[in-house]
């Protein structure tokens, strides 16, 4: 069977013309290689037209409409989900419309579908006494213990996102003063991050009771699970969440969140630096973002701030000899004539 447009223009995208020219991460063509599959059971299923048979001139912008309409509804997936969807959309045909100009204005059609606006909630994190408490919980007298500790100071002192702490390998580990962290972060993008104090002790400790140092190992996955295989995402929110639940129950009258998951652990460092006076710059730069206005985020969620800022502006224009409004007759005498 011949091959469609559609089949030959989506393979060079995904396998030549994202990783070889754009140089995207791997994580990044799962994600939009996930938009396709779907993208592709909705002609299947909605459509009736068989991938095999799929063409660039059956897609028309309605098409994509009513898939996006139809992942909101049977799949009920998020406004942020969809919007991501619709991203990857926007990437393929950008690059479908050099590749095949004769069909560029529907490619134009389709880059002008918007995204949806969404609320932004937010941002949840950590209190100092309650990360203090969460650190408490694991059983640091067994193996699995020290390393579920390990594993979440790592996260927290570094602001590592869980995929960058997921490919973390052992030689990105130095020791050494001054002790880092090379966390490979979006698009590829390196940066090293200091690891100072307890967290470089427990780090030490751990590799070597896990005979990590030896030579040899220096690809190999820093965290792990029993079958010597790197953590998942969902394997990590388990050891938070396991710990969260702990804490709580041990120290019913402190607030803690409701879920906690990798990410918060990344906002929970954030909003700690922002307390601790740190210039919102170099909290950009240790987060590993791109714009600023992302790192601003945490200056906006930061109500203990804004309140110190308002105290610190704060002008004291009532003074003394001004009477309590209840006696101030000539007030209360205006005020019944008022109306008469």
């Amino acid at each position: 069977m011949k091959q469609t447009d559609f089949a030959k223009t989506l393979t060079r995208y995904l396998s030549q013309y994202l990783p070889g020219q754009r140089n995207v991460s791997m994580n990044t063509i799962k994600s939009y290689r996930d938009t396709f599959k779907q993208l592709l059971m909705f002609c299947d299923t909605q459509l009736n037209i068989s991938p095999e048979y799929l063409t660039l001139n059956k897609i028309k912008t309605e098409t994509i409409q009513n898939f996006l309409l139809w992942l909101e509804k049977s799949k009920e997936i998020s406004i942020n989900t969809r919007n991501q969807r619709l991203a990857a959309i926007h990437s393929f045909y950008r690059y479908v419309q050099s590749e095949n100009p004769e069909i560029m204005f529907e490619c134009q059609k389709i880059l002008c579908i918007p995204f949806k606006k969404r609320e932004i909630k937010p941002i949840d994190y950590l209190s100092q006494e309650s990360l203090k408490l969460l650190f408490e919980q694991p059983d640091t007298d067994t193996t699995k213990g020290r390393r579920d500790l390990t594993m979440m100071v790592l996260l927290y002192d570094t602001g590592a996102r869980v995929q960058e702490l997921i490919d973390l390998k052992v030689c990105n580990i130095r020791l050494s003063k001054p002790a880092t962290v090379l966390l490979t972060g979006k698009g590829n993008k390196k940066r090293y991050v200091p690891i100072i104090g307890k967290t470089s002790d427990l780090l030490k400790n751990y590799l070597e009771e896990n005979h990590l140092l030896d030579n040899g190992k220096q690809n190999h996955p820093l965290f792990y699970n029993s079958g010597r295989h790197p953590f998942t995402r969902p394997g990590i929110t388990y050891i938070l969440e396991k710990n969260l639940k702990k804490a709580k129950e041990l120290n019913p009258e402190i607030l803690f969140p409701d879920k906690l998951n990798p990410h918060m652990m990344r906002h929970t460092k954030a909003m700690h630096l922002l307390e601790a006076g740190v210039n919102l710059i170099y909290i950009r730069v240790f987060l590993g973002h791109v714009n600023v206005t992302t790192t601003e985020l945490y200056a906006k969620a930061n109500s203990d701030m804004k309140r110190k800022a308002l105290e610190s502006a704060y002008i004291e224009v009532v003074t003394e000899d001004v009477p309590p409004w209840s006696e101030d007759k000539d007030l209360l005498n205006w005020l019944q004539s008022f109306c008469k």
